[in-house]
């Protein structure tokens, strides 16, 4: 099949995904929308903001942005849950509202990026994760942001396709990111034997998709001109199981001679119940308040059913709906990971 050269308009290309998004969009003009970060190889560059109406530019730089643009990439947001709900509104809300209205007046198809954790909203409420007191974090506040944003494109009246991709980690064979994301950071925290336990049921899963997956199934669906519809970028249940990502943590750092603590798994019942009442009185602030991060970021990363997914559906995505294509995947996040902070590790 011969593809026509499409003119695209991506935001958040200085990101995760936008940075694995860009290589993959070469047979395209990429016009990539910066606001503080230049994306780094695209055709074109234009400074906006998709926080702002008019996506900041005058009006005639929009009408002529508009002119040109045959298909939209909306990869921008807000994912750190340290986020104030101010900020999580105007990137994630607002900029949603901003870049379906120019979707529409472009009259281009929008694939909008979101996360697979909207499935889980309720459930993450429910474990806690809207506390943003606790701990100086919410990430219950993050995944509502992006159900409204999802709201907002669906009911703009433009051609939106929404992706939902679960938690992102690095390239599916080099492992390499652009910056850690949550399961790096508890992947950092194990191999630095800073973990007590890790509370979750330990038949429980963990969802994530590499990069360059998404990036894949994201050009896929737009290489096909696929206008309208909802797809699940997650390991599904091929995910892996919290013991099964633990231990593959273990493996990967035995095989460095780096010395990795035993580590429980402990269902988060068992800490609300036992642990916290019985320990978090008693140690030094800072504990707790690395305690109460973990039990955030876990009540996202770690759950009971599995999340839907689509890549099996999606072509050039297939043989990544399987477990052990995940397990591939997470050892080369984690030689990654060991390769460039071996010393820190060796160390610890």
């Amino acid at each position: 099949m011969t593809l026509s050269t499409k003119t695209v308009l991506l935001t958040g290309g200085a990101g995760v995904l936008g940075t694995a998004l860009i290589p993959q969009l070469k047979h395209h003009h990429v016009i990539g929308l910066a606001h503080r970060r230049p994306p780094a190889g695209c055709d074109q560059v234009v400074h906006g903001d998709v926080s702002k109406p008019l996506l900041g530019l005058d009006p005639a730089a929009y009408r002529a942005l508009c002119a040109d643009v045959d298909v939209v990439v909306h990869a921008a947001g807000y994912v750190k849950f340290s986020g104030t709900a101010e900020e999580m509104e105007t990137l994630n809300v607002q900029g949603a509202r901003h870049i379906s209205r120019f979707a529409l007046d472009a009259d281009a198809p929008l694939i909008h990026v979101s996360t697979a954790y909207v499935a889980r909203l309720e459930e993450i409420r429910a474990a806690g994760g809207d506390e943003a007191g606790r701990a100086g974090s919410s990430p219950a506040l993050y995944v509502s942001s992006k159900a409204a944003g999802e709201k907002i494109v669906t009911d703009s009246g433009a051609q939106v396709v929404i992706v939902r991709p679960s938690i992102i980690i690095g390239d599916s064979v080099t492992g390499e990111i652009s910056e850690a994301q949550g399961l790096h950071t508890f992947a950092h925290n194990v191999l630095r034997n800073r973990l007590p336990f890790v509370p979750s049921a330990p038949e429980g899963h963990v969802d994530f998709v590499p990069q360059d997956v998404v990036a894949r199934a994201i050009v896929s669906l737009m290489d096909a001109d696929v206008r309208s519809g909802q797809y699940w970028l997650s390991g599904g249940p091929h995910a892996l199981t919290t013991h099964r990502l633990v231990e593959l943590i273990i493996e990967e750092a035995a095989a460095e001679g780096i010395q990795v603590d035993p580590l429980r798994v402990l269902a988060p019942d068992i800490v609300e119940r036992l642990v916290r009442p019985a320990f978090f009185d008693v140690v030094p602030d800072w504990a707790t308040t690395r305690l109460d991060r973990l039990l955030d970021m876990t009540a996202v990363l770690f759950h009971d059913y599995p999340i839907p997914t689509s890549l099996a559906e999606i072509p050039g995505c297939e043989a990544a709906a399987d477990v052990k294509a995940n397990e591939e995947a997470w050892r080369a996040s984690l030689r990654h990971m060991i390769k460039s902070r071996y010393d820190v590790y060796a160390s610890a």
